[in-house]
């Protein structure tokens, strides 16, 4: 997982981007920015040849902190434009996208990647909680990373970063 700096590059070196097999981009900071900038900000990283999902994208935890202001769909909008795809976290925390988003995303033809944002082997069973939303916003298999095999997998981020 790569940070979203301030500016919307990543915060790792190219080379260094260049050598991993995908790359998650996330905001973990500076989430009071005005709309438009957090807005730029988020559409200059998922333009980045080297960001293949855009993390947590409202950067919401439930009745802890609130969504970013942006316009989350100009995002998502820019993310399928440049072949991004864009996680749903699953952590109950967070469950971070909306599902009206899920559809609109995949309605654009982005792809949604489920993730549990588990930082123990038991958050892994939070998986079920983004299956849920996911089909709560209409996702199919077909538009969803996690039901890809290992080499088409590599192979949608192989193309989404030509």
């Amino acid at each position: 997982e790569s940070d979203i700096l301030v500016d919307g590059s990543l915060d790792y070196a190219d080379d260094i981007l260049a050598s991993f097999d995908f790359v998650v981009a996330s905001v973990h900071s500076q989430f009071n920015l005005d709309p438009a900038r957090q807005t730029e900000r988020c559409i200059r990283a998922v333009q980045n040849p080297f960001c293949d999902v855009l993390g947590h994208p409202t950067g919401r935890i439930l009745l802890g902190r609130e969504g970013f202001q942006m316009d989350l769909r100009a995002v998502i909008a820019a993310a399928a434009e440049a072949g991004t795809a864009i996680e749903l976290n699953a952590n109950p925390h967070r469950l971070d996208l909306d599902w009206r988003e899920i559809r609109y995303a995949t309605g654009l033809g982005c792809w949604i990647s489920i993730a549990a944002d588990a930082h123990r082997v038991a958050g892994l069973e939070d998986l079920r909680y983004g299956v849920a939303v996911a089909r709560k916003g209409w996702a199919t298999r077909g538009q969803v990373l996690n039901c890809l095999g290992m080499e088409e997998l590599l192979g949608v981020f192989r193309a989404a970063g030509e």
